[in-house]
């Protein structure tokens, strides 16, 4: 009997030692999370500052202390863990998004997101082809059709803005069904605490909800993994209207799937690609026939829109990496903060190189040339890192039951 105790004492050590080693493995995606966070907002509080006798130095020291320290507090308080903390403000995001998108108007908004869903969409109801036309600030949609097509019944209703709400609507309710596993008061309470998320609202930028929209559908691939398994053509056709939307959601769609497509057996892997390349080309077909389609016209198509500032280096060398990771991850974790990492180290690695060519870092701060808000599609992956419920499935009691 005594030797059955020490036995059960050293495992026990052990156990905790196992236990402690796999959280301070985890950690580090935990802090390089909160960074990027920090990063991504703080960079939207120095450029978008309202008051110019705040310093930028105030919002690199002062943001992150005041978010982190609410944070903590909150946790501390048990807030982040009840139902009504979540109700209120996702409410809250909700109704003020609503403000917003009535309040500002859309004419006045220095950023063309909206008019290249809203000018697509008027054309296509009046029998025009709908790339081509200017947005107000003269540039060319690069959205792909799905994602246009998503917003036509929007435009029809009055405002393609409504299409935000839609998608934060689905995205609170899934989170919902998720918290058992996700703090989603800590998640929606960073995410009201985030100038960048609030950016994305007030000049109806479609580019965060794109990748909400993304988030949901990979974090039910693992909540719902059941499900999908017997329906892995839907999830093969679903993913392929993604990609049909814009091209950065590849990156976490390639690190769910790759690793998934090479267990598949031949017969499956031949159907599930063509099933998921018919979803990401067949909504293009007809906007490359006549004479104002994107091939005839280099100037308007959207693939050469969202690849301008891009690198042959970068894509190769991103390309090698994503694929490595993709067959390491091993957890949800490591999963979400690999998609998380990729889309920040692409979205940087073109600031670089503006910054390489204008040897100025104000000008890559403050100009316009380096669009910042494409690192808002990271934050959902990050917040899922900082956010995720910790639950170990086996412990030293449950080697006594």
């Amino acid at each position: 009997m005594q030797k059955l105790y020490y036995i059960c004492l050293i495992m026990q050590c052990s156990m905790q030692k196992k236990i402690l080693f796999f959280n301070q493995i985890s950690n580090w995606h935990i802090v390089v999370a909160w960074i990027i966070y920090f990063f991504v907002n703080g960079l939207f509080c120095i450029k978008y500052n309202p008051i110019d006798e705040i310093k930028p130095v105030y919002f690199i020291v002062l943001y992150p202390l005041i978010v982190y320290g609410i944070y903590r507090l909150t946790s501390r308080m048990r807030l982040q863990q009840k139902n009504f903390f979540f109700y209120i403000l996702a409410i809250f995001i909700i109704l003020f998004a609503v403000f917003l998108l009535l309040y500002i108007n859309r004419w006045s908004v220095e950023v063309d997101r909206w008019s290249a869903l809203t000018f697509w969409s008027e054309n296509l109801k009046n029998g025009k082809f709908p790339y081509g036309t200017p947005t107000h600030m003269g540039g060319y949609a690069s959205p792909f059709p799905v994602w246009q097509l998503f917003h036509f019944p929007f435009h029809l209703l009055g405002d393609t803005g409504y299409g935000q709400i839609f998608c934060l609507i689905c995205f609170f309710i899934f989170l919902f069904y998720c918290r058992t596993r996700i703090n989603i008061g800590g998640f929606v309470l960073l995410l009201a605490l985030s100038p960048a998320f609030w950016w994305e609202i007030a000049v109806r930028s479609d580019l965060l909800c794109n990748m909400l929209l993304v988030f949901v559908f990979l974090a039910s691939q693992f909540y719902y993994s059941a499900y999908w398994e017997k329906h892995k053509y839907l999830a093969a056709l679903i993913t392929g209207l993604f990609l049909c939307t814009k091209m950065l959601v590849s990156i976490p769609l390639f690190l769910y799937f790759f690793p998934k497509f090479l267990r598949y057996r031949t017969k499956e892997k031949i159907l599930f690609a063509v099933i998921v390349i018919a979803g990401c080309v067949l909504p293009f077909i007809p906007f490359m026939i006549g004479e104002h389609s994107i091939l005839n016209h280099p100037e308007y198509n959207p693939f050469l829109q969202q690849t301008r500032q891009g690198s042959i280096l970068t894509i190769v060398l991103g390309g090698i990496l994503i694929v490595l990771a993709s067959l390491k991850w091993d957890k949800m974790k490591t999963y979400f903060f690999w998609a998380g990492f990729f889309l920040f180290a692409l979205v940087f690695s073109v600031g670089v190189g503006i910054y390489l060519k204008y040897d100025n870092l104000y000008f890559v701060v403050f100009e316009d040339e380096f669009d910042k808000s494409y690192f808002n599609v990271c934050l959902p992956f990050f917040l899922f890192c900082i956010c995720e419920i910790k639950k170990f499935k086996f412990t030293y009691t449950d080697i006594l039951a």
